[in-house]
């Protein structure tokens, strides 16, 4: 079942869309990596599905319920997110800013179900500590506890991971996998990171200049992302000719010159035959291509 679908959304901003025609579908269950460049269209469509924002053209469905039917004001309190910042009050201490947004949300905790929240993002032993002296990290994790006090299914994190530290990174990360399996919280999470994206999602959608290119699930993605020769020639069709009389048949070329060649060949023997037949070559490169240069490759595709 997907917790969301979105159906050609589009949101245009002075005659410029900032989303374009967006198909896309989050698991019930999923960690989504929401992958894109700055100004690809990821924090819009947050927006988008919290209400901060209203389509311009499309749909889309939270929990089977459309965003022009009444009911999706009750299907949006099951979502929490973090957009662009998170509220907190720095002369305050940990407990103190969830009980401020207890009041702002018009909601009564209990003293334990405060220290649970607390105690879920690891942060139930920093007593009178101010927010002001955290770090970085435990702001965002104190951030994420706030988002926790409703009870979401899904959680909205834009680039949670900005600014952290090594340490403060893979804190959060391991967060994030506790709180998918042990609470079942669907996360769409967007990040540059995509090394440390690549440690936590289960699904992944790839969005360039607001249109998603691709959506695919991490098992996909791994059998993708596979050992491959890249080669950058002078005469890419000229070459592709000699790709097809040699029989490989799993490869892609680009307009700036590069072939990533999948299939298991003998290198000298493929350079060989390119020079046989006059084709410069630039560069020749082997690797097992990371999420990073897989969406860098479709990009360029696009």
């Amino acid at each position: 079942m997907n917790i969301v679908e979105t159906t050609e959304l589009s949101k245009i901003y002075s005659g410029k869309a900032a989303v374009n025609g967006v198909s896309m579908h989050i698991p019930e269950g999923s960690i989504y990596g929401f992958v894109g460049e700055n100004g690809s269209g990821k924090t819009t469509i947050m927006r988008l599905l919290t209400g901060l924002a209203t389509p311009s053209k499309g749909s889309f469905t939270l929990f089977g319920v459309k965003n022009n039917e009444m009911k999706i004001y009750a299907a949006r309190k099951q979502i929490s997110a973090i957009v662009e910042a998170t509220s907190l009050v720095p002369s305050m201490t940990a407990i103190d800013n969830i009980i401020y947004q207890e009041n702002y949300l018009g909601v009564k905790l209990k003293k334990e179900e405060r220290m649970e929240l607390l105690k879920i993002v690891h942060l139930d032993q920093t007593g009178k500590k101010k927010v002001k002296n955290f770090s970085l990290g435990m702001r965002q994790r104190l951030g994420i506890a706030m988002a926790l006090m409703n009870k979401p299914k899904l959680m909205l994190l834009d680039e949670p991971l900005n600014g952290l530290d090594p340490q403060g990174i893979a804190e959060l990360r391991d967060l994030l996998i506790e709180i998918n399996k042990n609470e079942g919280i669907t996360i769409l999470i967007s990040s540059h990171i995509l090394s440390e994206l690549e440690k936590i999602a289960t699904t992944y959608g790839f969005i360039s200049h607001g249109r998603l290119i691709e959506e695919v699930t991490v098992d996909e993605l791994q059998n993708r992302c596979r050992k491959s020769t890249t080669i950058n020639v002078e005469d890419v069709k000229k070459a592709e000719e000699v790709i097809t009389k040699e029989g490989i048949k799993d490869y892609k070329a680009f307009p700036n010159g590069d072939i990533i060649v999948y299939d298991d060949i003998d290198i000298g023997e493929f350079i060989s035959n390119l020079y046989k037949n006059k084709i410069k070559i630039h560069t020749v490169n082997s690797s097992d291509e990371s999420v990073e240069e897989y969406y860098l490759n479709l990009v360029k595709g696009e």
